[in-house]
């Protein structure tokens, strides 16, 4: 929608056509009625027939040189304004911080330099930070190749330690993350990875018994000057994806304050000197009964709405640090609000806790409930039809790959 692009003082220019783009761009047009120019490859379900989204189809968009020719193309379209440039995913975040200098110097880039990125989303050195900030995490051991005996007994959890260079191969049977029930099965992952081509180092876990309500979310800003966190919104997380390309991907979250998630991720972002937004993945062990961190995610995560819906919006925070320069106050998101993108009866069939669906059923009734893809904004009956398809979709996905018991 170039014709409202025009009368805008800034532009949210967002990498990616997935649900994380969306949930971004809908967050700067519920703050400030601004459409979003989204780059990617091709126009995908989440992006098309939005009101607040203005796609800009390029399929070598990960290629550096045509990236920085697209960048320059916006400049020159839209001159004297202000832009923002947003990833939606991890490969997309390197992508940005490996070649911000080459980019359009006036444009707006919110994320830190190669150093601190690489020390802090690397989760062999991601867990050395943890150790020495005494920041709990699941007991792991970091190998380059097969290790027979291990100092933690099966299941076992195994994923790559660099996981953009994970993410570029592809091969039969490859998942984002493994949970391991076999020493037979464990060698033969360990083989697949190094065999199509991943050669950094692989971490294994032990796996935190429990399941999809035990895991949690907690999306961070930091200050991009001072490095001071100014908001902390955390998510219990009641049901996740399992197919095996989407999993671990939060399909619903409900929000609370969490006063330990707080307290680590505050430590966290000192550690690394991290600025802007940082998304952190958790498990409640009830063993010990804390929250253990998995890993730090450089950017806003697949599931940002849920902080907006909490109260939060993501874009104001962006908007303030970077274009109003205006000091943002410190606060902890502590609205409970419900974030599904699944059908009702499928989220309270997948719940244990008597307590917990409780609490769902009544964020019903007080329509306290906030579907990602479905904004109140967006007239398109195209867009409606294709969100209601999506959401009861789940039904057939789950009965393929159900939650583990």
């Amino acid at each position: 929608m170039p014709s409202s692009i025009e009368s805008q003082t800034f532009i949210p220019v967002l990498l990616g056509g997935n649900l994380g783009a969306y949930s971004t761009a809908r967050s700067f047009y519920e703050a400030y009625k601004v459409t979003s120019l989204v780059l990617c490859t091709m126009v995908t379900g989440p992006i098309d027939h939005s009101i607040f989204i203005d796609p800009v189809v390029e399929p070598k968009m990960m290629q550096p040189e045509v990236l920085i020719n697209l960048l320059k193309d916006i400049d020159t379209r839209y001159p004297n304004k202000k832009k923002i440039l947003l990833a939606s995913s991890d490969n997309s975040v390197e992508l940005i911080i490996n070649h911000k200098e080459l980019f359009p110097s006036d444009w707006i880039i919110p994320y830190v330099d190669k150093k601190i990125f690489y020390h802090a989303t690397n989760k062999a050195s991601f867990y050395d930070i943890c150790e020495k900030e005494g920041v709990p995490y699941p007991k792991s051991l970091v190998i380059s190749e097969y290790k027979e005996q291990l100092p933690f007994d099966f299941p076992i959890i195994i994923k790559p330690t660099n996981s953009m260079k994970y993410h570029s191969i592809d091969f039969p049977g490859k998942e984002k993350v493994y949970i391991c029930e076999t020493p037979a099965a464990y060698k033969k992952i360990i083989q697949d990875m190094k065999d199509n081509g991943y050669a950094d180092e692989i971490i294994l876990q032990e796996y935190i018994p429990g399941d999809d309500s035990l895991v949690g979310v907690a999306t961070v800003y930091s200050s991009h000057d001072t490095g001071e966190v100014k908001v902390v919104a955390f998510g219990q997380t009641l049901l996740e994806d399992h197919t095996p390309s989407a999993i671990g991907n939060h399909l619903a979250i409900l929000t609370r304050k969490e006063d330990q998630i707080v307290r680590d991720v505050t430590k966290l972002v000192k550690a690394t000197g991290w600025t802007g937004f940082s998304n952190y993945d958790v498990k409640y062990d009830s063993r010990n009964q804390t929250y253990k961190f998995f890993e730090l995610n450089a950017r806003l995560g697949r599931s940002n709405y849920y902080v907006t819906a909490a109260g939060k919006n993501v874009a104001v925070y962006y908007v303030k640090d970077f274009i109003e320069h205006e000091f943002i106050d410190y606060s902890v998101a502590d609205n409970q609000i419900l974030y599904s993108a699944v059908p009702k009866k499928l989220l309270l069939d997948n719940i244990h806790s008597r307590e917990t669906k409780n609490i769902v059923q009544q964020l019903y009734k007080a329509k306290e409930v906030f579907h990602p893809l479905a904004s109140q904004d967006e007239p398109s009956i195209k867009r409606k039809l294709y969100v209601k398809i999506a959401t009861l979709n789940y039904f057939k996905k789950f009965k393929t790959y159900p939650q583990p018991h």
